[in-house]
């Protein structure tokens, strides 16, 4: 299976959404007695909703991050197994021989911060992203410690900088992005 584009996290969160309404618009639970919100008193099906709407958002901003991730990992990984690579030589280089000599895996901020480095990049949309990656960990593994991030958990937010993200990637290399 491959992994889904960002657009594709984006509009899956929208469907969740669509439906989680459909249901709230109803205004009564369910009467298949095998449902969690079968006889439920009207204002604890409203909460369960909220909270399902709440877990549903956190879902989407996770996939969205995630997908954008593999994009980008997998267009790198593209670059470094090419011969005509230009763009990124370098520095891909740099990565690879890092990676080989310290056993530690090539990570996205690494991956980012090497696009950065170009002197024709506009680095404001890798920033931007960058900043998701906080919350985006914490919802990643298991939300046990203290949340640091500074921006919105926000489907919508995390979608905006995903999306000017990728531009940007494709602004500077219309091959962007690459996958073999």
């Amino acid at each position: 299976m491959s992994a889904p584009s960002p657009d594709a996290a984006y509009a899956s969160f929208e469907r969740e959404l669509d439906l989680l309404q459909t249901a709230g618009r109803t205004g009564a639970p369910t009467q298949d007695p095998k449902s969690d919100f079968f006889g439920l008193p009207h204002d604890e099906f409203l909460t369960a909703l909220s909270d399902l709407r709440d877990e549903i958002e956190q879902r989407a901003y996770l996939s969205i991050v995630a997908a954008t991730e593999a994009v980008v990992q997998l267009d790198f990984r593209a670059r470094i197994g090419g011969r005509a690579t230009v763009l990124l030589r370098d520095g891909a280089r740099d990565l690879r021989r890092k990676e080989r000599t310290s056993k530690r895996r090539i990570v996205l901020e690494d991956v980012l911060d090497t696009w950065a480095a170009l002197p024709m990049i506009r680095r404001e949309p890798i920033g931007e992203f960058k900043q998701l990656l906080d919350h985006r960990h914490w919802l990643a593994h298991g939300r046990y410690f203290v949340n640091r991030a500074a921006v919105p958990d926000d489907p919508d937010f995390a979608i905006t900088r995903a999306r000017a993200l990728l531009a940007e990637l494709a602004r500077l290399d219309p091959a962007f992005p690459r996958t073999n």
